[in-house]
């Protein structure tokens, strides 16, 4: 008889082919939980704005909807007859209601979440506070209620919206996401709790989610209305007046009659300039620093950095300070070096306004 021989695999072929397995796992299995956790935030998304569809929903069918609510709190005040809620937070203890302290911004950037006291943080049009909930599920979310919404009475027909969420693998799924019962709310949730990325960045493991428009990373009053203006945070909007402003001159002054001075007195012209403006001042000496520190200039600025400083602040000239020095001089800084100082009010500097 002849000899059969048996074919195996040697130990050195096993622990190859073990590699090249390995290898391939490393390489896919980001991509796949990526997918997986797209599509479960994607479902929580359309659980919660299902469950607060359903809560006003029913305040409708009670008729508390065909009124205006004063502000977020009174609308709270009824919507949590119908929705379960573990915890409520007002505006000054929002983050509270939030399972961290800071979220990445869809812009990539850092927003400490206690800031998000009104629709203005939450890049929406309206200035009534916020209110932070953590529902029974342990779905987070920072609602927002605009006083000026279009009431919706009992009889009243309403049309359904949907929405198509990703679900990974660049597919997405339509799902009954509201209705038209819910267009005086607008809210942030965190779909997952405490767990990362808690994040806006658009990708497949954002976690921080909007329900229509509501976004961290726009926050801050609404600067447009001024002409060459822009937002810096903990300062509101800025103004570029330069020196686009008249002196004050004797004829509306006594003051100023008496210290001689009063024809051209450019620091007082530049607090009116900045007062005629709705809801705006002209700089503190404090704000001057604070937008200095957050220039583009590297020039004897110990806080420049080129990554985060703010190019529509101005780099060079002089700005008065609101603050008097005497009589006959106030301070003002200037801008290409952070150097402050006081000179008499009868020089034109430049203005800077600012204000919410």
């Amino acid at each position: 008889m002849m000899n059969s021989k048996k074919s195996a695999f040697t130990l050195a072929e096993v622990l190859i082919t073990l590699g090249v397995i390995g290898v391939v796992a490393a390489i896919t299995m980001p991509t796949v939980i990526a997918n997986i956790n797209e599509r479960v935030n994607s479902e929580r998304q359309a659980n919660i704005a299902q469950k607060i569809t359903q809560a006003m929903e029913q305040m409708r069918a009670h008729g508390l909807l065909n009124t205006q609510y004063a502000s977020t709190d009174a609308f709270v005040d009824e919507l949590q007859k119908y929705l379960k809620i573990a915890k409520r937070c007002d505006s000054e203890h929002i983050a509270d209601c939030w399972p961290t302290d800071k979220v990445t911004t869809a812009d990539g950037k850092e927003f400490e979440v206690n800031k998000a006291k009104t629709g203005k943080n939450l890049s929406l049009s309206t200035e009534s506070s916020n209110v932070g909930l953590i529902l029974v599920d342990g779905a987070a979310i920072i609602l927002n209620y605009n006083p000026e919404t279009k009431t919706i009475d009992v009889g009243d027909r309403v049309k359904g919206e949907f929405k198509d969420l990703q679900m990974g693998n660049g597919k997405t799924k339509r799902f009954a996401y509201t209705t038209d019962v819910t267009s005086g709310v607008d809210f942030v949730m965190d779909v997952n709790g405490g767990k990362k990325p808690n994040s806006e960045v658009e990708g497949k493991s954002r976690d921080i989610r909007s329900f229509k428009s509501a976004q961290f990373s726009k926050g801050g009053p609404d600067c447009t209305k001024y002409a060459n203006s822009f937002y810096v945070e903990d300062v509101g909007c800025v103004v570029k007046v330069g020196t686009g402003y008249q002196a004050e001159t004797s004829a509306s002054n006594s003051t100023c009659i008496a210290a001689h001075y009063c024809s051209n007195d450019y620091w007082v012209g530049a607090q009116n300039k900045c007062n005629s403006l709705n809801n705006m001042h002209l700089t503190s000496r404090d704000e001057l620093n604070n937008l200095f520190k957050r220039s583009c200039q590297s020039n004897n600025n110990p806080d420049y950095d080129s990554a985060t400083c703010i190019s529509d602040i101005p780099t060079s000239d002089g700005f008065w300070s609101s603050v008097e020095y005497d009589t006959d001089e106030a301070w003002y800084e200037a801008f290409p070096n952070g150097t402050e100082h006081f000179y008499y009010k009868t020089r034109q500097y430049g203005a800077l306004c600012v204000g919410n």
